[in-house]
């Protein structure tokens, strides 16, 4: 209820979005920051971890692996963002924000858990399909088994979808109907 507030400040609307941007995507990073801050400390914590485990646990929290993990979480938070901009934006209330972002939330949840599934490997065919990518991009990463070309497909595939995203988000917050619907 503040966006048309915030319409009558000085600043442009480009301003506007990209200061609402920046803070979406700033909550994403630090969330992704905190848990493995938390995976950290509960890593350090427990004595009694068998040392497999320890071996793996280790490679994931090596700096090389944390830094390639949130090179790739930049583009896909920056379409997430995005995303949830634009829906926020044509929604009317919280309630109805919350409604049309919930079937994103539920739908994103099925490549994630699809990546995980053993004997699925990161190929030309799943560096392109959103979200999936990230995941099996992470997974073959920890594995030690990513390869650049591979990588950079999935890059590509993001940061176009990032951009495209984008795209639409600008659009979308620049239509006077989309920002004043009625209710």
């Amino acid at each position: 209820g503040t966006l048309e507030t915030l319409l009558t400040c000085p600043a442009t609307r480009l301003q506007i979005l990209i200061g609402k941007f920046i803070v979406v995507v700033g909550n994403g990073f630090f969330s992704a920051g905190v848990s493995m801050l938390g995976l950290y400390i509960g890593f350090r914590s427990v004595a009694q971890i068998p040392e497999q485990m320890q071996t793996g646990i280790a490679a994931v929290l090596e700096w090389t692996t944390i830094a390639a993990v949130f090179s790739l979480l930049l583009p896909l938070t920056i379409f997430f963002a995005a995303v949830a901009l634009s829906l926020s934006i044509y929604a009317k209330s919280f309630k109805e924000a919350q409604s049309l972002l919930m079937p994103l939330i539920m739908v994103s949840i099925i490549p994630v858990y699809a990546g995980v599934i053993p004997g699925m490997e990161l190929s030309t065919t799943t560096a392109l399909i959103p979200i999936l990518n990230v995941s099996m991009a992470i997974k073959a990463i920890i594995a030690g088994a990513a390869t650049a070309p591979l990588l950079a497909m999935v890059y590509a595939s993001l940061i176009a979808l990032a951009a495209l995203s984008l795209l639409v988000c600008s659009k979308m917050f620049g239509r006077e109907s989309a920002i004043f619907r009625s209710a």
